[in-house]
């Protein structure tokens, strides 16, 4: 899909992107966890004038600190929800896309599981082993 690494937000991961980048920092860094913590890290991780997507969710009321210094350099900063979609006209054709065989989604899926097994595939995500799981419900 494009992207070259994929790192998990623990306390080694802004030494990671050091060495992965030999000391400059991600072009382009995605938050997704909607996390304090996490978009600290991302920007932390962005070098001098790149770009950091947030796609993480929190409450809309809640504040978030951050350290000022994380954010000099020229960072462009991008929040985005659906990646700019228009969800009751987008998704719909995004759906049928996918019935077309147009839009390959099924590759992605590492295991499906039933909605009586979701206590097993919240374990799995929390060892970060069901990332790619869906639940498949009966009609």
């Amino acid at each position: 899909m494009g992207a070259t690494h994929t790192l998990l937000a623990n306390d080694s991961v802004l030494q990671e992107v050091k060495e992965l980048t030999i000391g400059r920092g991600g072009d382009v860094v995605f938050e997704c966890a909607g996390a304090e913590a996490t978009i600290q890290l991302a920007l932390e991780s962005t070098r001098t004038g790149g770009q950091l997507v947030i796609l993480g969710k929190t409450a809309a009321h809640k504040n978030i600190a951050i350290r000022f210094g994380s954010l000099m350099g020229e960072k462009k900063i991008i929040r985005s929800s659906y990646g700019g979609a228009r969800p009751f006209r987008d998704f719909p054709w995004i759906a049928q896309k996918y019935l077309d065989g147009k839009i390959k989604l099924d590759e992605l899926i590492n295991e499906e599981i039933t909605l009586d097994q979701i206590n097993y595939g919240f374990e799995k995500m929390k060892t970060f082993q069901g990332i790619r799981t869906v639940i498949k419900m009966s009609h």
